[in-house]
């Protein structure tokens, strides 16, 4: 599950990056989460004939019990995070917001320390950091990573975005764990796109886009939305968000392998090394958890 959501996370970032050709941060952002929610809608009511307990019905009683949670973990994690995102990514390059992204780790494990009482060792923060480290390195390793200049206002909206990032995942921790995931991500989805729409809106919605910008658009909303998503909901339900956090830092790793495979760009020294010293730090604080 962990492997599935870095892949699907990973390959987003120039998805996303190619999709602002044809569409405004936010309408990306809105059509994205709207295709994710009808897709994940219709999942439940399939999956509801056969166990109620994570059908439509079960999303109902979801909401009515703990609504306030899924709205605030459906403004952070969606609305928030995907437009500051996706404004992010008009102002820098796809590999700086995603090696950004990484702070969405840190993030989680000082939040999961106040919220849920997590404590880490040591060793597991030296594996954090030295993960930080690799993961930078990965990205200039492959000549993609840049510091100031006008992409420094992009850097800065993608670390925002970090921050809502990890108190999502933090909240959808707690969500998941008294609920099915695809029940909570259903929800998490609809409102989140709900409140994007408003955005889009002002932003000057348009659904008259190239038959690319669309296929672009459902890859986003079916793999990395809904996918991505499930899958990091699942493994939230299963070990604790510190744990989890650090699986975050294969992201670069698979955008360079993506990169060296499809794009045919070169595997460099930096870029192996970077990569050595994130799966070393993952697989010490695996270990030592």
């Amino acid at each position: 599950m962990a492997l599935g959501s870095v892949v699907a996370w990973g390959a987003s970032f120039p998805i996303s990056k190619a999709a602002l050709a044809y569409a405004s941060p936010t309408a990306v952002a809105f059509l994205r989460w709207a295709i994710s929610a009808v897709l994940l809608t219709g999942w439940l009511a399939l999956a509801g004939r056969r166990n109620p307990e994570q059908g439509l019905g079960e999303a109902g009683r979801v909401l009515r019990l703990r609504g306030r949670t899924v709205a605030w973990v459906a403004l952070t994690g969606i609305t928030l995070f995907y437009f500051l995102q996706n404004l992010a990514l008009g102002y820098t390059t796809a590999t700086n917001a995603g090696v950004l992204a990484n702070l969405t780790s840190v993030f989680m494990v000082i939040i999961a320390a106040w919220a849920l009482h997590e404590r880490l060792k040591p060793v597991e923060w030296a594996a954090i950091a030295t993960a930080f480290v690799g993961s930078a390195l990965v990205s200039q390793g492959a000549g993609h990573l840049t510091v100031g200049g006008p992409g420094l206002i992009g850097d800065l909206l993608m670390v925002l975005a970090s921050f809502f990032g990890a108190v999502y995942s933090v909240g959808g921790k707690g969500l998941s764990e008294r609920h099915a995931p695809t029940v909570v991500l259903t929800l998490v989805a609809s409102m989140g796109a709900l409140f994007l729409l408003p955005l889009a809106l002002i932003d000057g919605l348009t659904l008259t886009m190239p038959l690319r910008a669309w296929g672009l658009i459902l890859l986003l909303g079916a793999g990395s939305g809904a996918l991505g998503n499930l899958m990091w909901l699942s493994l939230l339900r299963y070990t604790t968000a510190s744990r989890a956090a650090l699986a975050l830092f294969l992201i670069p790793i698979i955008s360079a392998t993506l990169s060296v495979t499809l794009l045919g760009e070169p595997i460099t020294p930096l870029l192996v090394a970077g990569a050595g010293l994130v799966l070393a730090a993952v697989v010490v604080a695996h270990r030592r958890a």
